[in-house]
């Protein structure tokens, strides 16, 4: 069918175009509101600055898709495959993408807020600059995964309050992001690059940092309850009043980062790199830090009841009123 006989059938008010093949039509400017094109063939199709709004594009063909600019919002894009589509600017405000293959695709200023992207493969997909406020790319045990995003670029991507619950974003490039406010709980960040992301507020309960680049993040009021940070790098970062109980940061590069008032009980932190870091007020009862490097750090009123500090190094530290292992108050 070409452009020409499915907009006039549109236009005659029929909106059923379930399983047709529309490979390589284009549709710019379109105006196809409310159209079931579920499981059409829209291989090659041009949808620049289309409207689609409450359109069922479920199990559709939209590999290679010109879709850049086009108008995407509260659109249905269940099982859709757009892997290397062009989504630049897109606006995917509320669309269900839930399953969707979207691998490889430009997203580049996308709009995708309030989209639901359970499920979701992004796999080195390029989402710089875009919004994804408030998306949905939870983890639901028994119905969907958490979305695939390994190795995509999400530099300067707009995700507050975004739920990654489970998510996959390991090695993926998410500098100078904004997640402050997302929930990142049972997510894979291994080897994820955070450098510079506004992180306050974050949910990362459980997940698992390996590796990951943290330095001169903002973790602020973060929750980290036994998050895996084991030779992350959190160089710089600020981490004031975060939970990191029972958190792994076994060899993490924590020099000069700032714990002020965190609480750190029973978090391991073996050979972990704390030299000149401001751990002052910070709670780190019965916290493991075997080994680890304190030269010059600050921890002034801190607790460290119960904690292990067998070959720790504190050379110049600063202990003034800091409550030490065995209950005494250092002078």
């Amino acid at each position: 069918m070409d452009v020409n006989e499915l907009l006039a059938r549109y236009s005659n008010g029929e909106t059923d175009f379930r399983g047709e093949s529309l490979s390589g039509i284009n549709l710019s400017g379109a105006d196809l509101i409310g159209a079931d094109l579920t499981g059409s063939d829209l291989h090659s199709a041009s949808f620049i600055f289309a409207y689609l709004n409450r359109a069922n594009l479920s199990k559709t063909n939209l590999i290679g898709a010109k879709l850049s600019g086009a108008n995407l919002s509260q659109a249905e894009l269940i099982n859709a495959n757009l892997q290397d589509a062009d989504l630049h600017g897109a606006i995917l405000y509320g669309a269900d993408l839930r399953g969707a293959n979207i691998t490889l695709a430009n997203l580049l200023d996308a709009n995708l807020i309030s989209a639901d992207l359970r499920n979701v493969n992004l796999a080195g997909a390029n989402l710089r600059g875009a919004c994804l406020r408030g998306a949905n790319l939870r983890y639901e045990k028994r119905c969907y995964d958490g979305a695939n995003l390994r190795g995509a670029d999400l530099q300067n991507t707009d995700l507050r309050g975004a739920n990654l619950n489970g998510a996959d974003l390991s090695r993926a490039n998410l500098r100078k992001a904004n997640l402050s406010e997302a929930s990142l709980r049972e997510a894979n960040l291994t080897g994820a690059n955070l450098s510079g992301a506004d992180l306050r507020g974050i949910f990362l309960t459980d997940a698992i940092l390996i590796e990951a680049n943290l330095s001169q993040t903002n973790l602020s009021n973060g929750k980290l309850e036994r998050a895996n940070l084991t030779e992350a790098n959190l160089t710089g970062a600020q981490m004031n009043w975060a939970l990191l109980a029972a958190a792994v940061l076994a060899k993490a590069k924590l020099n000069k980062v700032s714990l002020k008032s965190a609480r750190l009980n029973r978090a391991d932190l073996s050979r972990a790199d704390l030299r000149e870091a401001d751990l002052t007020e910070a709670s780190l009862i019965d916290a493991y830090l075997g080994r680890a490097e304190l030269r010059g750090a600050n921890l002034t009123d801190a607790n460290l009841a119960k904690a292990e500090l067998s070959s720790a190094n504190l050379a110049g530290a600063e202990l003034r009123g800091a409550t030490m292992p065995d209950g005494s108050i250092h002078d």
